[in-house]
């Protein structure tokens, strides 16, 4: 078969993470210390979560967990070892705040 640079066979999801370069996300995060103190889940894997659930209109923590666990097998293929726990997202999301994701939106 041909590779072409259509998008066939890939999910939706995919496709839109191939517009986000990984070595902008890790670029950011150096700069602005994001994942100081992190151990697994890492900015981009707080980026790609976030992402999933805005595009699947999650409304809660538990939401965002269960979808995730249930697409694990997918999760691997887009660099996520490990599906992420309620608190996990929580305190990445109290630590990290605001500051980097307005930066990297505006940056990008």
């Amino acid at each position: 078969m041909n590779k072409g640079t259509y998008f066939t066979g890939q999910p939706i999801f995919s496709q839109l993470l191939s517009f986000v370069p990984r070595s902008l996300v890790t670029r950011m995060a150096r700069t602005y210390n994001s994942d100081r103190y992190c151990k697994r889940f890492k900015t981009y894997d707080h980026l790609i979560t976030l992402l999933y659930s805005i595009i699947n209109q999650c409304s809660s923590l538990r939401e965002v967990t269960t979808g995730m666990l249930a697409w694990e097998q997918r999760l691997i293929h887009l660099g996520i070892a490990h599906p992420p726990r309620r608190s996990t997202i929580s305190d990445a999301g109290a630590r990290r705040g605001q500051r980097f994701s307005k930066v990297f939106i505006w940056s990008y």
